[in-house]
């Protein structure tokens, strides 16, 4: 892994980080590792290369390398997140964790990336297909653009119907 495709993910270092997902996004390399971190959780069972990103991972928590650097301010964020998690599940008497699922929610739910929109979206694959963890020098990511809205050919019927 390079030391400059890191750097340029890293964010700058400050007391109580407090980033915005804009800030995020306007770190790409970073943004695009996000991405790849919440699909390897939700395919890792289809995917050997997703599969062997997450079993690199040494940190407890999941949130570190290959994935992130330890001062990345969004593990913080994370790990606070993931207690809160497992602090309901127990509260509520289930104990049972499934990391992937857990971390994926989280991630989803906090970055606003669907699961469904980042499976389905060709340049993101080809993307991960083609460079993995690391985006190569002259390769950018700006995120997954939600599908459009395609109106079913039922809705398409009615609202003739209706005269819209």
């Amino acid at each position: 892994m390079s030391n400059s495709i890191m750097e340029k993910s890293a964010l700058p270092p400050v007391e109580n980080p407090r980033y915005t997902v804009q800030d995020l996004q306007d770190l790409p390399s970073l943004w695009y590792r996000i991405h790849v971190f919440v699909y390897d959780l939700r395919n890792f069972k289809e995917r050997v290369d997703s599969q062997a990103r997450l079993d690199s991972i040494v940190d407890a928590s999941y949130i570190g390398l290959p994935y992130f650097q330890p001062d990345n301010a969004i593990r913080d964020t994370l790990n606070e997140r993931l207690e809160r998690r497992i602090k309901k599940r127990a509260e509520s008497g289930d104990y049972r964790v499934c990391a992937a699922r857990d971390l994926a929610l989280i991630f989803e739910n906090a970055f606003g990336i669907k699961p469904k929109d980042l499976s389905r979206n060709v340049d993101f694959l080809a993307l991960l297909d083609s460079s993995g963890l690391d985006l190569k020098p002259g390769e950018s990511f700006q995120g997954i653009s939600p599908k459009p809205h395609v109106c079913s050919t039922k809705a398409k019927k009615k609202n003739r119907k209706s005269g819209r």
